[in-house]
């Protein structure tokens, strides 16, 4: 039954007076909260009090309701109008909505304010009960929770599958990741994943798990390696991306009691989506009882998903409030006034004109605009500006910093020296941030991105350019965000959900009570995805591949061993490849029936039947199509016949990948030669010597600055000349190179080769060979081969720090106890290490600082 407030509310909206009070003190308080307007006579100032009062009135009514969108139209009044009023009744009143919706961040923020007030003590005592009701007790602190994350706190421990979708700022994983400690100290045997699809959300969540579990690590494992614990704990948490999820699977029968998913709307994303969902199927189909719970930022169609890994029931808690008011403003440069910019509030019913503002500088050169825009309008707070690419990131940084004045502080000075000593020299990024910009993309190594992240945390950097690395995930949000495009690359389109996404970093909670999305040129954009909130449409990457590329699909299937398919689509052959592995199981027909696709009963069995015969013909060992299902099983196929007439003739021992120390150059040449001859059809005898080179010394544990001159080696050589070169360039491509190619694509390959291996050599009864086959695909995913470097690694440690401490710690082979007891042992600044590095040994409590860390 509909309540009188909602009655009353729906009554309120149809006032025309309520949007224009609403839209006139949204304007005036964005436009105080921006900067003073020089040419602003929208209203006069003797019509906010009046305006003021009717809004307050109308939010405390929206407040008693249950509507989202009532109560986002409750905070939106409350906090505007703290901006436009220092009367402390409006404030009194403001803080009594924030209370009665739970937005206790925001009641927080609003008491610190520099307008001191005192409440009555009605208000006092009813705040303070509302805060009361909401606050739990979490790793030992009183923690105030906001109405969702109460009600998503309360759902977790009934052990149901739950799917939580709500805004950036909304605080979701920060409720599932306290449950999930809470089960990881009192249940006597407790075994999680945490699954995050990038390595940067993967740090940041280990990090707080680590930082939370400390003190039960002795019976508490957190890994993001995928192997099982050797010291045997009862408690297991694993943070992996996907791939190392599908790792861990194939070389384990682990089960888990609980599977969280962050960033659920991955499971769309081609290629990674299938094997997301592959994984996820795995995990259900080990231990049927097992806890899932899903997180995504705004999202719908969880119960497909859910259906389409074995799940039959999920219970959805979904908002669209956010704690923090983020407004979307759109800022146009005036072309008859060169130094003036017109605002306009951006909201789904209409825009607002805010104001004008005349800058100290010109906004008519396109080239330049976004950077000039942030530097105008981003002098309050930290800044976010979203750069297309890697290099587009580079190229906005450099004309934000010579506008801003270089810094000399420590933070700034260290992390210069940082980037120097361990990226390169003349990287133009250690230059940057003495002016206090960064920029900051996807294939960083994660040492110098979380260094990054840590000093825009710490507001020693104040515009971070940033990439779509920012869409998922990281916690790094900031007071403003600028925008120009909705494009990706040189031709991309953006999701409009992820855009979204992104749009969501503006606003600090516990910082800040609003965050500005400013939209440059708007008006001019081909499509305009932030007009009308998108949330993400969860598909799954399988059904959309076999769908819409049903052709590829099949030609694929119907393909022979010397078939050339380099040309098909990469996310059909992938499907194609998930097909054969179900199909090898005898499982396919079961598998279809969990997905909704708009295909006839003909066109199905028409596929189910191609991937079966194909299967009998290729006849791979099923385990290693399982695992497998990724790479080229036309490939596989190949490659395994090569394998038994080399073993058959006797040359078993030089198929062998051999440990990366030693004189085994030309051992790996050969090892990627037959990837790449037989995997993938290629002969390029110089791309497997740059695949040697690079990746022995990867796997050495070798310094970037090692690697990048090594690129930097093999492109003059291949030019012939020792001309400067573009140390920038060299840097992204190395990084590229390290995370594409040897992390991800090789990764993958190199597995394949090593399970076609051990399976070729056991059918001949050579089981002292097949056991000596290094795990180089490991060492390529980790960066370290050595045991004492993947036992840093397993502590939590960067690939930069765990590749330096190897190279001290005076024992080779050390358990993970003995790693961590020398670590506790030893002085950190004895170590002589960069602040960067010694800072992170001592944040993750490995190592006690005695005294001032030297620059």
């Amino acid at each position: 039954m509909t309540s009188f407030a909602e009655q009353l509310s729906s009554k309120i909206l149809t006032n025309d007076q309520f949007w224009n009070d609403l839209d006139f003190v949204s304007a005036r308080g964005l436009m105080s909260e921006i900067r003073e307007s020089a040419d602003d006579s929208s209203a006069e100032v003797d019509d906010l009090p009046d305006a003021t009062e009717r809004l307050m009135y109308s939010a405390s009514v929206f407040a008693q309701t249950d509507s989202d969108n009532h109560r986002s139209l409750a905070q939106r009044i409350a906090l505007y109008s703290t901006l436009v009023s220092h009367n402390p009744l409006v404030l009194e009143a403001s803080t009594r909505i924030l209370a009665s919706i739970g937005n206790f961040p925001g009641v927080k923020q609003l008491e610190r304010r520099p307008e001191r007030f005192r409440p009555s003590l009605t208000t006092l005592l009813t705040n303070c009960l509302l805060r009361a009701i909401n606050t739990e007790e979490i790793g030992g602190t009183p923690v105030p929770l906001t109405d969702f994350q109460r009600g998503v706190w309360e759902l977790l421990p009934t052990g149901r599958n739950v799917a939580v979708s709500a805004p950036t700022s909304a605080g979701k994983s920060f409720v599932v990741l306290a449950q999930l400690c809470e089960r990881a100290e009192k249940e006597p045997s407790f075994c999680c994943v945490y699954v995050a699809p990038t390595r940067a959300l993967l740090a940041e969540v280990n990090e707080k798990l680590n930082s939370r579990l400390a003190h039960v690590s002795d019976k508490v494992r957190v890994s993001t390696i995928p192997t099982l614990d050797s010291e045997d704990r009862p408690g297991q948490v694993f943070v992996l991306t996907q791939e190392r999820l599908m790792v861990l699977l194939s070389v384990t029968s682990i089960r888990f009691d609980m599977v969280v998913v962050d960033e659920a709307q991955s499971i769309g994303d081609d290629i990674r989506g299938m094997i997301l969902q592959d994984c996820l199927e795995q995990c259900r189909a080990r231990n049927s009882v097992a806890q899932f719970v899903f997180l995504a930022p705004g999202a719908t169609g969880f119960e497909t998903l859910g259906n389409s890994i074995g799940i039959e029931e999920i219970s959805v808690r979904k908002t669209g409030l956010s704690p923090v008011l983020q407004n979307r403003i759109i800022v146009t440069p005036d072309a008859a006034n060169p130094t003036h910019l017109q605002l306009k509030l951006l909201n789904a019913r209409q825009t607002v004109e805010i104001g004008r503002v005349i800058g100290s500088r010109g906004f008519l050169n396109e080239k330049t605009l976004l950077a000039a825009v942030a530097l105008e309008l981003g002098s309050k707070g930290a800044s976010l500006v979203y750069g297309t690419g890697p290099s587009q990131t580079e190229k906005i940084a450099l004309q934000l910093a010579t506008d801003m004045p270089r810094k000399q502080t420590p933070a700034l000075l260290d992390l210069s020296k940082f980037i120097k000593d361990h990226v390169h020299p003349k990287y133009s990024l250690a230059e940057r941030v003495l002016h206090g910009i960064a920029f900051h993309y996807g294939k960083m190594p994660s040492l110098l991105r979380e260094a990054i992240e840590s000093a825009f945390k710490n507001d020693d950097i104040k515009y971070l350019v940033c990439t779509t690395t920012l869409f998922q995930g990281i916690n790094l949000p900031a007071r403003n965000v600028f925008i120009d495009t909705p494009t990706r690359g040189r031709d991309g389109k953006l999701d409009a959900a992820a855009l979204w996404n992104f749009a969501g970093r503006a606003g600090r909670l516990h910082h800040d009570i609003v965050g500005n999305v400013f939209l440059v040129n708007y008006d001019k954009w081909t499509d305009k995805p932030l007009s009308t909130s998108q949330p993400f449409n969860l598909r799954s990457a399988f059904g959309v591949a076999v769908t819409e590329k049903y052709a590829d699909v099949l030609e694929v299937l119907e393909s022979r061993v010397n078939s050339d398919i380099s040309k098909i689509p990469a996310d059909a052959k992938a499907a194609a490849g998930l097909m054969m592995s179900r199909a090898a199981k005898g499982s396919l027909s079961n598998f279809f029936d969990r997905f909704e696709m708009p295909l006839d009963s003909a066109a199905r069995e028409v596929l189910i039947g191609a991937a079966e015969q194909t299967v009998k013909e290729l006849n791979l060992p099923t385990e290693v199509l399982e695992s497998n299902w990724t790479v080229n099983p036309f490939g596989q196929a190949r490659l395994l016949a090569r394998f038994r007439k080399l073993i058959a003739e006797g040359r078993a021992q030089e198929l062998l990948p051999p440990h990366p120390s030693g004189d085994v150059f030309e051992s790996y040449v050969q090892v990627f030669a037959r990837i790449n001859k037989y995997i993938l059809g290629l002969s390029f005898s110089g791309f497997n010597k740059k695949l040697a080179t690079i990746g022995l010394a990867w796997m050495r544990g070798a310094p970037l600055p090692v690697l990048i001159g090594k690129s930097i080696e093999l492109a003059q050589t291949k030019k012939k000349t020792n001309r400067e070169v573009n140390v920038d360039t060299h840097v992204r491509s190395t990084f590229e190179f390290v995370e594409d190619k040897l992390r991800f694509e090789y990764v993958q390959l190199g597995k394949a080769y090593v399970d076609l291996l051990r399976f070729a050599l056991r059918e001949q009864q050579l089981e002292v060979e097949a056991n000596s086959i290094f795990d180089f695909p490991l060492a390529l995913e980790l960066g370290v081969s050595s045991v004492a470097g993947q036992a840093f690694i397993e502590l939590g440690l960067s690939r930069v720090t765990a590749s330096l401490l190897q190279d001290l710690i005076p024992d080779s082979n050390p358990t993970l106890a003995r790693a961590k007891s020398w670590l506790a042992s030893i002085r950190v600044e004895d170590l002589k290490l960069s602040k960067i590095i010694a800072q992170e040994l001592v944040q993750k409590g490995l190592v006690a600082a005695t005294i001032e860390l030297d620059t």
